[in-house]
């Protein structure tokens, strides 16, 4: 329910509800997330190397499949 009243709400426990249409509109949540930093994962160099080749050649083939109005998958296969 959207609420077009700006005055009017009254605030209590997280919530907020507009007097005149009872929308309500919740304020104090957050993301669950486990206590701690998360832990940096580094891959190899070699599995680098290979996903930034693995995203030049995918932009190319859109580019050229955009292009030449050709679909992907079809791209995929006359160069595999």
């Amino acid at each position: 329910m959207k609420c077009p009243h700006l005055t009017g709400w009254t605030h209590a426990g997280g919530v907020s509800r507009c007097d005149r249409c009872g929308a309500r509109r919740f304020s104090d949540y957050a993301a669950l997330r486990p206590a701690g930093l998360p832990e940096a994962v580094t891959p190899a160099p070699a599995a680098r190397r290979f996903a930034d080749r693995r995203a030049a050649r995918n932009a190319a083939l859109t580019y050229r499949g955009v292009r030449w109005g050709l679909r992907q998958a079809d791209l995929r296969a006359a160069t595999s």
